[in-house]
């Protein structure tokens, strides 16, 4: 049976990765092959079908696929730099010894000159720029994430049904709004770890921090039922106390929001529970607070707290051991 998966692996959907001329395109990365999905760690291009151009994937596949070989994604920062969030994801597994790693790990490259600013990762590319014309469907960052989900079931043979969602920082910005603007998605589970603002379903307040769109075309209708009820926790860094510099606020949310990432996450999280309990829906988010900064400080590059993947990858996997989240 593994013979025949390894085949499957080699013998491709091609269609998914190359183009009509037979060629990749110029958004091609050099650190990834058509031979995807290989034992391991690497990179693989899934083709947009919505354009000519390519998401770089870095990934990494567990030697044997069983029947309850779990999907997660780990959604990069503002940095676009997925290879260094698939290898955060690695070194937490390898610094504890642990031999469960039963799960297909991916990290999509959202590159700026595809999805460009805020408004094309952390807002999922639902508008253009300037907000003014709502994106069809099939271009919405949030739809590439479905469409990977299903090319990575199709190419593995995986049983999966669903997968697991974590980001953080702009990736947290984009994880909870999917959640919100995508509430059918094949998410099992989100994590959101230290956004530095949010979309909070009110139509009192104004969009991106709200539901109140003032100019150009409208949001899309958002089903909240099960947006509530798509499991999701918030994680927020204690450490993570001073307020951000002005350009940071892109949207002006701080003033709604609060001063730092720690009150703006827990003022988000107050905030949309009590619209969940207004309307009496059953509400499956969480919020987990945990001794932690935004991003470990004088590394270069700057990487994310490791504490903030492994209370993650705990949320994800509860059997796992050697993790302490206080």
């Amino acid at each position: 049976m593994f013979a025949f998966i390894t085949i499957a692996f080699l013998c491709f959907d091609f269609a998914h990765l190359v183009n009509a001329s037979g060629s990749i395109s110029t958004d091609s990365n050099n650190t990834c092959t058509l031979r995807v999905l290989k034992k391991g760690e690497g990179c693989f291009l899934y083709k947009v079908e919505a354009g000519n151009f390519s998401i770089p994937v870095y990934y990494y596949l567990p030697n044997q696929l069983q029947a309850n070989t779990k999907v997660v994604f780990a959604m990069h920062g503002e940095k676009r730099n997925a290879e260094d969030y698939r290898n955060d994801w690695r070194n937490i597994y390898n610094r504890l010894g642990s031999d469960n790693q039963n799960f297909i790990l991916l990290a999509p490259q959202f590159k700026q000159k595809r999805y460009p600013l805020a408004t094309g990762y952390n807002l999922g590319n639902m508008f253009t720029e300037d907000l003014k014309i709502l994106n069809p469907r099939n271009q919405w960052a949030f739809t590439q994430i479905e469409n990977i989900f299903d090319f990575v079931k199709r190419s593995t043979k995986v049983n999966a049904t669903n997968y697991y969602l974590y980001g953080h920082s702009a990736g947290a910005q984009f994880v909870h709004r999917m959640v919100i603007f995508m509430p059918h998605a094949h998410i099992k589970k989100a994590i959101a770890a230290e956004a530095g603002s949010y979309t909070i379903p009110d139509e009192h307040k104004d969009y991106p921090c709200g539901f109140n769109k003032q100019t150009g075309e409208q949001l899309p209708s958002v089903d909240l039922k099960p947006t509530f009820s798509t499991p999701m926790t918030i994680i927020l860094g204690t450490k993570d106390n001073k307020p951000l510099s002005d350009e940071h606020d892109t949207y002006k949310c701080d003033v709604q929001q609060g001063s730092n990432r720690l009150t703006r996450g827990e003022y988000f999280y107050t905030q949309v529970k009590n619209i969940a309990n207004n309307k009496k829906e059953d509400f499956q988010w969480t919020l987990k607070k945990v001794t932690a900064a935004h991003i470990v400080a004088k590394t270069n590059p700057s990487i994310e707290d490791p504490m903030l993947v492994s209370c993650a990858a705990k949320e994800f996997f509860p059997l796992l051991t050697g993790v302490n989240c206080k």
